[in-house]
C-alpha cells in the first residue's frame, strides 16, 4: 500500500483528530476515491468518464456553428456596435486592456 501525506493547518487537523471514526472513514473513503480517479487520468488529464462523456457531445453536435447565421448573436453583436458608436458604452482601449492584463499577472505573481 502506498501512503500519501497531505499537509493541512493546524485547525484542519484539530478538527480532524476531533471527528468520530464513522465520520473519518466516510471522508476517507470519498479522498481514496478522489485520489483514484486523479490515477485514472489519460496525457491530456481526462478520465475515462470525461472522454466518454466528450465523445458523446461530440457524436451528437455534428452540426458546425456559424455564428453569422445565428440571429440572436448577431442582434447582440448589432446592439453592442450601436452602443460604442452612439457613446452609451465607453469600452476598452486596447492599451487599457493590456495594461489591467499586466496588473493582475503581476498581482497573480505575488
Amino acid at each position: 500500500m502506498e501512503r500519501i501525506v497531505l499537509e493541512v493547518d493546524g485547525a484542519t487537523a484539530r478538527a480532524w483528530r476531533n471527528t468520530s471514526p464513522d465520520l473519518r472513514h466516510e471522508y476517507e473513503a470519498k479522498i481514496n476515491a478522489i485520489l483514484k480517479e486523479l490515477q485514472e487520468v489519460d496525457e491530456d488529464g481526462f478520465t475515462k468518464a470525461q472522454r466518454d462523456f466528450l465523445a458523446k457531445e461530440a457524436a451528437e453536435n455534428t452540426e458546425r456553428y456559424e455564428w453569422w447565421n445565428d440571429e440572436e448573436m448577431m442582434a447582440e453583436l448589432d446592439r453592442r456596435s450601436a452602443d460604442l458608436r452612439s457613446g452609451k458604452v465607453k469600452g476598452v482601449s486596447l492599451e487599457e486592456s493590456k495594461a489591467y492584463l499586466l496588473s493582475r499577472l503581476k498581482r497573480d505573481e505575488l
